[in-house]
């Protein structure tokens, strides 16, 4: 059960997965997720943990981009140092996480935010996405092969991956999401292209809805044989007081079975009263969310039991 999805996973991913099934339910991994501006400078907000704290978070998050100045902390011209702070952060003996906002194949990239990651498809656009052959299929190709052409390098280096794409899905804010069919049929498809295409070996494959909106999250689950650990995004909300609703958390770990469950996005750090009746693999605060914790929780994160900030 603890083995990657992959049949021909390297070395270092077994060992990576092996690493998160050993400590679930144990410990919560901590983790920070730093936007691309902010890229190996000072006022990174891991840094600012770092320097706080006196501890480093374990999980660290990163992202590929898709936008130019428009929206300069998705800049795809950051990519390049994004290899070497991926290269930096695992010397450092951290887990890596990169998500993917990828840009919509029927704007292309570079694009802004609003009018280029978050517009809804149509169904025949969508189609068209997923059907080999079709113009929009061929920009949604470059856009994944210029990624996978990044992680071929990172597989060389023996650098694991926890791949988190197309996260959100079971929300209609993203061009991917809102419909589970054609969902399913991406996942597969990226997947695929990836893994047998590509050959890429050094990724561990995260699927991550969205609290926001429960709906029929159930329905966007690619399968247990598809996914090596399942992930939730959850954010304070208007209409209740608590932030980590025990129903939702009960209802993810219907869908996770026995992989491991991570807090895959999150501003409030979960306290360790709240992580004893939910247990999660690990959390990753979204880059300055994690300010919203006041100094005392972030200290008191960093060197308690509940917590694992160290390989």
């Amino acid at each position: 059960m603890n083995s990657p999805i992959n049949k021909h996973a390297s070395q270092e991913a077994i060992e990576l997965l092996q690493f998160l099934y050993a400590n679930y339910g144990k410990v919560t991994l901590t983790g920070q997720h730093d936007q691309m501006y902010s890229m190996g400078k000072p006022h990174q907000p891991s840094a600012l943990i770092e320097k706080m704290t006196g501890v480093r978070p374990l999980i660290w998050g990163g992202e590929w981009g898709f936008s130019d100045e428009r929206h300069d902390v998705d800049n795809i011209r950051y990519r390049p140092l994004l290899l070497d702070e991926i290269r930096r952060h695992h010397r450092d003996g951290q887990i890596v996480v990169i998500s993917y906002h990828q840009a919509s194949p029927v704007v292309g990239e570079p694009c802004g935010f609003e009018n280029g990651v978050q517009p809804l498809l149509t169904a025949d656009q969508y189609d068209a996405v997923l059907t080999p052959g079709t113009e929009l299929h061929g920009i949604w190709t470059e856009h994944v092969d210029r990624l996978a052409e990044a992680f071929k390098i990172l597989q060389l280096e023996k650098i694991p991956i926890i791949f988190r794409p197309y996260h959100e899905m079971n929300g209609a804010w993203f061009w991917w999401g809102g419909d589970s069919e054609r969902f399913l049929q991406l996942w597969d498809m990226t997947y695929d292209r990836f893994t047998h295409i590509h050959q890429l070996n050094n990724l561990l494959w995260a699927w991550n809805p969205d609290k926001a909106n429960v709906g029929e999250v159930e329905a966007f689950f690619p399968g247990l044989d598809k996914v090596d650990l399942v992930g939730t995004d959850v954010y304070p909300s208007a209409d209740r007081d608590e932030t980590f609703p025990l129903e939702w958390y009960l209802r993810m770990k219907a869908i996770a079975k026995d992989k491991p469950l991570a807090l895959s996005e999150n501003s409030i750090i979960p306290s360790p009263e709240v992580l004893a009746e939910q247990p999660y693999a690990y959390y990753m605060c979204w880059d300055k969310m994690v300010f919203e914790n006041s100094d005392e929780q972030i200290l008191r994160t960093a060197h308690h039991p509940a917590y694992r900030s160290e390989m």
